[in-house]
């Protein structure tokens, strides 16, 4: 990368933490939203769906303990719903697929005092287990092109959890 561009990325970094500075916990909260549907974006415009690559899980969670189930629910159904068309998700399995991550959203806002890296990861397991399970009994020829995902959506959620979920938690409290 060569430098005008290495400057340009760092000004955005810089205008992004000025804002969250200005803004606390909302800015972030849009931020973290914007990065989802960005990432829903991706997907659909590189050959990477195989990859568990979703930001839908960690926002779930963060929304359930921070502003409660209602708005965990409504903001998961939101962005599940985003992310599965603009990825080309779209077949049978929404019916168990959006429930299931609306699922996590309420049971975060259920229980806001728990610890966000365990809460997280046993959400994510959930989330997967749920969709493997009626994935295997709806369409068991699929099961082999879902379990990669899933291992990578696990692997993923747990690396943002164990690393960023304090963090951000914290932040959306300023």
């Amino acid at each position: 990368m060569d430098r005008k561009k290495a400057y340009k990325y760092m000004r955005y970094v810089g205008i992004a933490a000025l804002i969250l500075a200005i803004f606390g916990g909302k800015a972030l909260f849009v931020l973290l939203i914007a990065m989802s549907l960005g990432l829903s974006f991706v997907i659909q415009n590189f050959p990477i769906r195989q990859l568990g690559l979703e930001l839908v899980t960690f926002i779930a969670v963060l929304t359930g303990m921070r502003y409660g189930a209602l708005a965990a629910v409504i903001v998961t159904f939101v962005l599940i719903s985003y992310h599965l068309v603009m990825g080309g998700f779209i077949s049978t399995y929404v019916l168990w697929v959006i429930p299931s991550y609306c699922l996590a959203g309420l049971i975060a806002g259920i229980f806001p005092n728990a610890d966000i890296q365990a809460m997280g990861t046993y959400l994510t397991i959930m989330i997967n287990s749920i969709n493997s399970f009626f994935t295997l009994i709806t369409s068991p020829s699929q099961i082999a092109k879902y379990l990669p995902y899933a291992v990578t959506n696990i692997l993923f959620n747990i690396f943002l959890f164990t690393f960023f979920a304090r963090l951000a938690l914290a932040g959306l409290r300023i």
